[in-house]
C-alpha cells in the first residue's frame, strides 16, 4: 500500500512579486523566538537579490517540509525590503559594517506574515503591498 511522505501536502515555496521599478534585497528572519530588536537588519543573514518587475519563489527554511510545519514553531516570517542599490552603496562603503547598513540603508517596508497571512494571499507576497 503506499502512502503520502507527511509533508506532501504543504506548501515548500511562496512566491515574492517585485511589481516596483527598483532591484530590492529582502531580508528573511523566521526563527521560534522574535523580539522588537529582529525587526531592524540582521548582520549575520545576508539579504537576497530579487530583479526589478519580476518575481521569485522563496523556499521554506526546513525543506522538505512546508511552511505550515515552519509556523507550528514560529510566530511569522519576517521580510525586510530594501533598495539594492543603496544597500550595495552602503554595504561596501563600510565593508559590510553591520551598524552603518542599519543606520544608512533604510527598510523600505517590513512584512510580518502569519500562516494566515500567507494563505490569504494565496501564497503570494507583492511589493509595493496592494493591501
Amino acid at each position: 500500500m503506499a502512502t503520502c511522505r507527511p509533508y506532501d501536502d504543504e506548501h515548500k515555496y511562496f512566491t515574492f512579486v517585485n511589481k516596483s521599478s527598483i532591484n530590492l534585497r529582502c531580508q528573511e528572519i523566521w526563527q521560534g523566538i522574535i523580539t522588537p530588536a529582529d525587526t531592524i537588519y540582521q548582520c549575520q543573514n545576508i539579504p537576497f537579490h530579487i530583479s526589478a518587475d519580476s518575481s521569485l519563489f522563496i523556499k521554506n527554511g526546513s525543506y522538505p517540509r512546508g511552511w505550515e510545519t515552519d509556523f507550528k514553531v514560529i510566530p511569522y516570517l519576517q521580510l525586510l525590503i530594501m533598495n539594492e542599490d543603496v544597500y550595495i552603496h552602503y554595504a561596501s562603503m563600510f565593508n559590510f559594517n553591520c551598524d552603518s547598513i542599519r543606520k544608512y540603508v533604510p527598510i523600505l517596508y517590513r512584512y510580518q506574515l502569519k500562516l494566515e497571512d500567507l494563505q490569504r494571499m494565496n501564497w503570494t507576497v507583492v511589493y509595493p503591498p496592494e493591501e
